[in-house]
């Protein structure tokens, strides 16, 4: 029997190898991060203690990490952790309250190792009055984004079982957790690198000096007052890594921030973005533009922008749109849009192993805007966590775009999201996008932004792009612990449904925020916490197939909700071999 299960493990590996993959590809979301977290909650307390569980929005630890934190809030109150591998780089994140401060000592080893400073400047959205046009109508007055995230290199490496100890030094303190990673020696320059020299606002003049060549920035933080700009095609800017080369943009202003690529085969590696923004801004994004076969955005950490990445052209140039590049390694945190948009056209692109944290909107996304089909591309072992608007990774339109082997956990609105709701080219009659292979945790909610339901999977067809919403399967999902409804399948106009699929759906929990989140009682009647919730009649026909449901919770009482099916087909299928392709 061993020499049997050794043959087999033997099989799968050189299975996973002839797919370009590692043996333990078969992990869902960012399973080989540099870093380990700890949670709060789960360390030894000081003065301290843990909030209670809450998904109800008024409560800031909504918002945390399995709906708890701890407070922090007394005077040389602690938090305390024995780590379980070596590390030096670590991240807190923490809220404090609106427009204060806060600082924490940090002891590694119970020597004091620094302080760390807190403050408010880019926390606390209040989205239904902050004149954003992307905000019009917004009916939720709940505070958005009540967390951020601060980062220290220690001066020096804790071991394996050493201990992590942060104490309130001043301030209303909570943290969520850290995370703590051992980071590597600095980058040096390459043989042919040219290296810069100058202050961050020379950057850009030493950037059209040397274009079509790989510029390297060394460690240290440069304050940068413009957008840089990529026109000339082969070139390539690299740091020492994104513990060590920071570029910090302080201009708060359209077109004063991020890295533009408007050329064939840009690439930036190795870096850490950051930026004085603090609130939703049009066009100021941390990487923006058009990536070619051979570009590659790696080991890019960018933070406080309007989004992390956000693939188009906006410009005149040579390159139209996006295709085949790699975004790989990258963490994507606390932005205030998406995390990063696969747009206009994009094709045959890779985004793997990336981080995406606590950004309001979607953390992953394909929009064929201005009617320019996305095809082709592929979201793969990513996390998406404490996403505060939107949805945690989301298809519009197009053909053949993939999504596998993600994590999605602790989002404010929906796990997945299918919809035909913004303009460009809608779904393709050929082909199939798949999400497969997906784990969604305590996402959904019954009073999103505009006071709607979404569920941790949401699909929609309206009128807004194309009539139908069509060829779409979801297979191997696990939705574990939704906090509304787990399926959310509703019409808001337009035609029908054409040839979706679920095959293969693990439901286990629902209704997780019940009595909470009724939008001022509107939804009062509605039962809250159904495995399968059909809304508004919707037609087209949609199939399933091996779909276990478990712990159904909150006010339902059936595992379908037909009440508004209306004319569609919800056809179960003897087994999912036979459900379409």
């Amino acid at each position: 029997m061993r020499t049997i299960k050794i043959y087999k493990a033997i099989f799968a590996t050189i299975l996973f190898m002839a797919n370009g993959l590692t043996a333990q590809s078969n992990e869902r979301g960012f399973y080989d991060a540099p870093y380990v977290r700890y949670e709060a909650d789960k360390g030894v307390l000081t003065k301290a203690k843990a909030t209670p569980m809450s998904f109800s929005q008024a409560d800031l630890q909504s918002e945390a990490s399995e709906q708890v934190c701890v407070d922090l809030t007394k005077k040389k109150s602690a938090v305390e952790w024995k780590l379980s591998q070596v590390g030096d780089g670590l991240v807190v994140r923490f809220s404090v309250p609106d427009s204060t401060e806060g600082e924490l000592e940090v002891y590694a080893n119970n020597k004091l190792a620094g302080t760390i400073k807190l403050n408010a400047h880019y926390s606390w959205e209040y989205l239904w009055k902050d004149g954003n046009s992307n905000n019009g109508g917004v009916l939720n007055t709940n505070p958005k984004m009540r967390f951020d995230e601060v980062r220290m290199k220690l001066p020096s490496k804790i071991a394996a079982g050493g201990k992590l100890k942060l104490v309130n030094k001043s301030g209303a303190i909570h943290v969520d957790f850290v995370e703590v990673e051992n980071v590597p020696e600095a980058i040096p320059a390459a043989a042919g690198d040219v290296v810069f020299s100058g202050e961050g606002d020379e950057l850009q003049n030493f950037i059209n000096q040397n274009g079509g060549k790989t510029i390297y920035v060394p460690t240290g933080v440069y304050n940068i007052y413009s957008e840089l700009y990529f026109g000339v095609d082969n070139t390539t800017l690299k740091g020492a890594g994104m513990w060590y080369t920071q570029l910090n943009f302080k201009k708060i202003k359209w077109l004063r921030g991020g890295l533009y690529a408007n050329a064939k085969d840009i690439s930036f590696l190795d870096l850490y973005l950051s930026t004085d923004n603090y609130a939703r801004a049009n066009s100021y994004k941390a990487i923006n533009g058009v990536f070619t076969q051979k570009s590659v955005i790696k080991n890019v950490w960018a933070e406080h922008f309007e989004c992390g990445a956000w693939i188009a052209q906006y410009n005149k140039g040579t390159v139209e749109f996006a295709d085949g590049f790699l975004v790989s390694n990258c963490r994507f945190r606390n932005n205030y849009a998406d995390g990063i948009n696969l747009c206009k056209g994009t094709k045959n692109t890779i985004v793997e192993h990336c981080s995406f944290r606590n950004n309001g909107d979607d953390d992953m996304a394909i929009w064929s805007a201005d009617k320019m089909e996305c095809q082709n591309n592929t979201f793969r072992y990513c996390t998406s966590e404490n996403c505060w608007r939107a949805s945690g990774c989301a298809i519009y339109g197009g053909l053949n775009n993939t999504a596998h082997h993600l994590l999605i956990k602790d989002n404010l609105e929906a796990g997945l999201r299918v919809n035909n709701a913004f303009p460009g080219a809608g779904f393709n009659d050929e082909g199939m996008h798949v999400f497969s292979d997906i784990t969604i945790i305590r996402c959904g909610t019954n009073n999103d932004l505009w006071y709607s339901a979404v569920g941790a999977i949401d699909i929609n067809c309206t009128d807004k792009c194309g009539m139908k919403v069509k060829n779409v399967k979801f297979s191997n999902i696990d939705i574990i612990d939704s906090k509304d409804d787990a399926i959310y399948i509703m019409r808001y106009g337009g035609d029908k449904y054409v040839n979706i699929v679920f095959e293969n759906i693990n439901i286990d929990g629902t209704g997780k925020e019940f009595p909470f989140n009724d939008a001022k009682n509107t939804n009062a009647e509605t039962e809250r916490g159904v495995a399968v919730f059909f809304k508004y009649k919707p037609k087209g026909t949609v199939t399933y197939c091996n779909l276990v449901v478990k712990n159904r919770g909150g006010s339902a009482k059936q595992d379908f909700s037909t009440t508004e099916i209306g004319p569609l087909e919800w056809k179960k299928v003897s087994n999912c071999e036979s459900a379409p392709k």
